[in-house]
């Protein structure tokens, strides 16, 4: 396995998940506000948010955007854009209750309760939508911390192997170095039939490395008094420190 860069598209999406996810308040058991109740919260926000649009979904014969006798409401799409490429929709339909959202940069996501309180939801729409620059500025710290510590991390390994390399070029052993993702196996073969096996990460390196030549001596002084092949292993915390 091969280190895979990581990305800030999976961070972002927890970001705006955790905010987005917080919006739709369920509401008691039973609590199923009408069509006709969103359409008055629609009118109310159209007066201090003009850009939001809503779209009405309607059953029975009417083709074209005509409605006639007799057809039903069947799905209402309440939608604010939030800027060219992001938008939050509230959405009825099917007696279910979304909030939908689309960004640049991560896959559109949704969330939905049975019942819903409209009112203290719509006031959290609101408070997104007003807020959503500040949230965007958020996101951006986010992102260069994010570009720090991965730059960091990256420099950690590539020192790692190239410390490893001139130490062990200066050693006169054959040996191997991968990468398992998560950490480096270091194999060192000690003689034809010996092998040891080491773990190191950009967390443990600095410390392990100046040890690995004292360590290979006492290995190979305690191997030259076995009198039969024995296999040591020692893995505790391999992977956590």
């Amino acid at each position: 396995m091969f280190f895979k860069k990581q990305t800030f598209e999976q961070e972002a999406r927890k970001y705006w998940e955790k905010l987005v996810c917080g919006i739709l308040v369920p509401g008691e058991r039973g609590c199923a506000p009408s069509e006709g109740e969103v359409l008055s919260m629609y009118n109310d926000m159209k007066t201090r948010h003009p850009g939001c649009k809503c779209n009405i979904l309607r059953s029975g014969k009417g083709h074209g955007g005509m409605v006639q006798p007799g057809d039903k409401i069947s799905g209402i799409r309440i939608v604010f854009a939030l800027d060219a490429a992001s938008s939050v929709e509230f959405i009825l339909a099917e007696s279910l209750y979304y909030v939908h959202f689309k960004n640049d940069g991560i896959a559109p996501f949704s969330n939905r309760v049975e019942n819903c309180d409209l009112s203290q939801t719509m006031k959290n729409v609101e408070d997104f939508v007003n807020n959503f620059p500040t949230h965007l500025a958020a996101l951006e710290d986010k992102r260069i911390e994010f570009e720090k510590k991965l730059k960091l991390k990256e420099m950690a390994r590539l020192s790692l192997k190239t410390c490893v390399a001139q130490m062990m070029s200066q050693m006169g052993y054959q040996w191997d170095l991968s990468d398992r993702g998560k950490y480096f196996s270091l194999l060192i073969e000690l003689g034809e039939k010996g092998m040891v096996e080491i773990t190191l990460n950009e967390k443990n390196f600095t410390k392990r490395i100046p040890a690995i030549p004292e360590l290979l001596k006492n290995i190979e002084s305690m191997l030259g008094t076995m009198p039969f092949p024995v296999d040591i292993s020692m893995t505790k915390g391999i992977l956590k420190l």
